[in-house]
């Protein structure tokens, strides 16, 4: 049976628990996106991010908005400034979040290596392919992880965020760990898991200590926080614009913000936004 909650749920709750656990920034996230409320041509009238960059809209009735390019340069500066309070940042992070299906009959098709209930998760070889690319190209300065819950009922995954237990319950395996199979498996989190087809059994790891213990001196060689997400946003778009399957609805996402690209860091944000959306990879950074 499938998981019955929304992947989107797991993935929000996941993100609340992991910002209370370690050192990380979230870059531009849903919340903040949501409040933009503009595109690429329209002026904005969302009083919600005016009352956030400061804007005296209330003196206004009529108040109509402002130019996409008087957003984008508050977003520079406001974006620039948290950047520049924040510690150097150590490496990016990759989450690919899975809503598991949970069999519990011996019909399935790994039943043998368990001979009890189990979780199971796909591995679409597109979005594993681009993963493994990413991978190959940044090294030790991007860390890639699949998470999926050892649950499926809505009612224990809310349980579990209500304890801050959503980690805990969480399996997770390292993207290049799956790059030659086309599921993953497991019983539990904190566990081993079963990768297939040829089954190949890997060991669990400690998400948290292993995010915690990381220290790139990559990023302390003359990059400051700005041009180190500036510069991974260049490298993304260079990738994306290889694959064959994401090139060109990337570029035409991208596209809508052509017009604000000289503001490269609030740019960088709305192009890994459009990253995540489009590949459904969360892009974190460690400091």
């Amino acid at each position: 049976m499938r998981a019955r909650f929304e992947e989107k749920t797991y993935e929000n709750y996941f993100n609340s628990e992991l910002a209370r656990q370690t050192d990380i920034y979230f870059p531009l996230g849903q919340v903040q996106e949501g409040s933009l409320g503009f595109d690429s041509s329209a002026l904005s009238s969302n009083r919600r991010l005016w009352r956030r960059l400061g804007h005296p809209f209330w003196f206004y009735p009529s108040f109509a908005g402002l130019e996409l390019r008087e957003i984008a340069e508050e977003m520079e500066h406001f974006l620039g400034v948290t950047l520049d309070n924040i510690p150097s940042i150590k490496t990016n992070l990759l989450f690919q979040y899975k809503k598991p299906t949970f069999i519990t009959i011996p019909l399935g098709r790994e039943w043998s290596h368990w001979n009890e209930p189990y979780y199971r998760y796909d591995i679409y070889r597109v979005q594993q392919e681009l993963l493994m690319h990413i991978d190959n190209q940044f090294g030790t300065k991007v860390f890639i992880v699949y998470a999926s819950p050892a649950l499926h009922d809505v009612n224990e995954l809310v349980t579990a965020h209500l304890n801050r237990q959503i980690i805990n319950i969480s399996n997770f395996r390292k993207a290049s760990e799956l790059n030659t199979h086309h599921c993953n498996t497991y019983v539990q989190s904190g566990a081993f898991s079963i990768a297939c087809s040829e089954p190949e059994k890997i060991e669990n790891f400690d998400l948290i200590k292993t995010i915690n213990s990381i220290n790139n001196d990559n990023y302390k060689t003359g990059e400051n926080n700005r041009t180190a997400i500036i510069n991974f946003r260049k490298q993304i778009v260079s990738l994306m614009s290889e694959n064959q399957y994401y090139s060109a609805v990337f570029k035409k996402l991208n596209e809508q913000y052509s017009k604000i690209e000289d503001n490269e860091l609030f740019y960088s944000h709305l192009v890994l936004s459009n990253f995540r959306q489009l590949t459904g990879t969360q892009w974190l950074v460690k400091i």
